[in-house]
């Protein structure tokens, strides 16, 4: 594990660590974590305080502390007020870190942030030196940033999803609007609204872990090209030193891309929504019938399906046809090659809409007119007037000029 998180924001996208993501995708993955797991990563974390015998006070200070030179790490290594594990301990500490590697790669924040660890990397620290030694302390301290790093995790992922689960369901579904201005509400009434009060992570909770106001990272302005590769953007390039801050970049800047979390009204999974509709049921597969999306099983069993207008698959589709239409009028393309793209249209929306084969997101992308031309080996013509408007202009000049 690394003690500092790298981040890159371009226009609707997040990369972290190198791996890239849809801005709210992150956040969104991470409120789907298993409850099970939340209470084994809570557990390991008391674990963790005990056997070291270190505070969530402290070891907020070791954080600081610990990012320093060699020299000061040394002086740090000598000082009695740092409790130093005897071996047996640090074997079961590093049991407890090695296992909340785990527990946390369950979700694709972890996966891109920690790296699998070596269960006999810490006796191999240790099977040559001798307990109090200067050199086994020197190592327990290079080993308590590892150790902090690890909890600070934990309490950031409890903290997070205790938050971010708690604006999804209490306070998003009331609002008039999914734009921009009422999602930036959303947020403001979570952080200051007392009809709100609790949903966010406190140090009041029994637990004391925070949802926190501000972090602290390093920002710097980058200027790259927009995804497509076609034009310039001024993108945001961030380091930072905790999970929380990671977070709070990806949903937030998420909502000021109009993306938002919402929770399947069927299997109470989360998902993210690109659009501003009220989609009841995510199009993921469903937990009691994989072959079938969560919207299709509620169909089946209760006859409850989305209204047209907040069925993003719908009006994916519908917006498609408009396309295509507008094209042929153009003369971008001809009726016939028109026929063969709503044929192609048509299909791709009875899998989307019968088959989990596609998320609303990919099934827009697959509708792309860049797509579907490809598939059937259509070169679209130039955009701008109809060609048959254009072919006379070009005669009447031609015949002023004779």
């Amino acid at each position: 594990m690394q003690g500092y998180i790298d981040v890159l924001v371009n226009e609707d996208r997040i990369a972290v660590m190198g791996r890239e993501y849809l801005l709210g995708e992150l956040s969104v993955s991470l409120m789907n974590i298993s409850d099970d797991v939340l209470k084994e990563l809570a557990k390991n974390l008391v674990k963790l305080e005990r056997l070291a015998h270190i505070s969530r006070e402290q070891h907020l200070f070791y954080r600081k502390a610990l990012n320093t030179d060699e020299q000061r790490k040394l002086e740090l290594a000598l000082d009695e007020k740092i409790y130093l594990p005897k071996a047996d301990e640090w074997l079961e500490i590093h049991k407890s870190v090695c296992c909340i590697a785990e527990l946390m790669r369950t979700v694709e924040i972890g996966r891109a942030i920690i790296e699998p660890l070596p269960a006999d990397m810490v006796e191999k620290m240790f099977s040559d030196i001798e307990y109090d030694s200067d050199e086994y302390r020197f190592s327990w301290i290079w080993y308590l940033e590892l150790l902090d790093i690890t909890m600070g995790f934990v309490e950031d992922t409890i903290a997070v999803v205790r938050t971010f689960r708690g604006l999804t369901s209490v306070i998003l579904p009331g609002l008039k609007r999914y734009d921009v201005h009422h999602l930036a509400g959303a947020y403001h009434h979570l952080l200051f609204d007392d009809t709100f009060k609790g949903l966010a992570a406190s140090t009041s909770d029994p637990d004391r872990l925070s949802y926190t106001l501000a972090d602290y990272m390093i920002l710097q302005y980058v200027p790259m090209l927009k995804p497509g590769g076609k034009e310039f953007t001024i993108a945001e390039y961030f380091r930072m030193d905790n999970l929380q801050a990671v977070l709070k970049t990806d949903l937030l800047r998420g909502f000021m891309k109009g993306h938002f979390p919402r929770q399947c009204e069927h299997c109470g999974r989360y998902f993210l929504m690109t659009k501003g509709y009220r989609t009841r049921f995510c199009d993921m597969p469903s937990p009691e019938n994989p072959k079938r999306t969560c919207k299709q099983m509620a169909y089946a069993k209760r006859r409850e399906k989305e209204k047209p207008s907040e069925d993003p698959k719908v009006q994916s589709y519908k917006r498609c046809l408009d396309r295509l239409n507008k094209s042929c009028t153009r003369g971008s393309i001809t009726p016939k090659q028109k026929q063969r793209l709503v044929q192609l249209v048509e299909e791709l929306y009875l899998k989307a809409t019968t088959t989990p084969a596609f998320s609303n997101e990919e099934f827009e992308k697959a509708l792309q007119s860049k797509q579907l031309y490809a598939q059937l080996g259509i070169a679209s013509r130039s955009r701008g007037r109809p060609q048959k408007q254009q072919t006379e202009q070009t005669q009447q000049t031609t015949g002023k000029q004779k």
